[in-house]
């Protein structure tokens, strides 16, 4: 969006020839006000063109939001001293607990649209080490699954750190827990139709199980399969038992 550098860095032109030429107040104000009300008319048109409120236009693109921000204390307007990171920026990461070499689902909003990132994990954001690329939707959000560590400790709770490549935004999911391998649960049944938020899996043994994967891959519904994953407290499937899925393997 062209609009948003070239009025934004005309309005602060204004005001800074405002601030350094009083004698020019009267005039440079106007321009400034106009810098402003064109700024504003360009926001909204963006918004509208996207299709969304300008409140919602402007979580789904935290980088022009905060050019605002930044504008508005370099200008020292009411109400911006104490204006903080956008709160709809956010990860939530799922299944959890999750396992050594196991998948986890992340979703991630507030990002900058079409934007590559870096995903890392680790015991805590500042040991948190690369582990996979990913380029957010025109929207700001991203939904990719990725493998944790094989040697994440299971004593160590993990987060996962999701951040563009100019380091302007990073947003960091609540620790979850690592299971330990004895804790691994193995299920063999039928692929069936049943899921609505996740794959479903009706067991051997009656029950219904939801699987936290990133689609059936090959597979399809009917086919015999055997899951080995972990039970989690947490998951973004709504029936049955939620496993995360460590590995899916045929069964004749």
């Amino acid at each position: 969006m062209h609009a948003r550098p070239l009025a934004l860095a005309g309005l602060i032109a204004a005001a800074y020839a405002v601030a350094a030429s009083p004698a020019a107040a009267g005039t440079l104000l106007d321009r400034a006000r106009q810098a402003l009300e064109e700024t504003g008319d360009k926001i909204e048109k963006a918004a509208d063109d996207a299709g969304r409120e300008v409140r919602n236009f402007l979580v789904d693109n935290p980088d022009l939001n905060r050019d605002l921000v930044d504008l508005g204390k370099r200008l020292k307007l009411p109400g911006f001293d104490d204006a903080g990171p956008d709160a709809g920026a956010g990860l939530v990461a799922a299944p959890s607990p999750t396992a050594q070499g196991g998948s986890v689902t992340l979703g991630a909003v507030g990002l900058p649209g079409s934007t590559d990132v870096t995903i890392a994990a680790g015991p805590s954001v500042d040991a948190a080490e690369e582990i996979a690329t990913a380029t957010t939707s025109d929207r700001g959000t991203l939904q990719v699954t990725v493998t944790v560590p094989e040697d994440a400790a299971p004593d160590m709770p993990l987060v996962f750190v999701v951040e563009t490549a100019d380091k302007r935004v990073r947003v960091v999911s609540e620790a979850i827990p690592v299971v330990a391998a004895a804790d691994i649960v193995r299920i063999s049944g039928t692929l069936s139709k049943e899921g609505v938020e996740c794959p479903a899996l009706r067991g051997d043994d009656g029950m219904l199980y939801t699987l936290a994967i990133d689609g059936l891959g090959d597979f399809e519904p009917g086919d015999r399969v055997e899951v080995e994953g972990t039970p989690a407290e947490i998951s973004i499937c709504t029936q049955g038992t939620t496993l995360g899925v460590i590995s899916m393997v045929a069964l004749k």
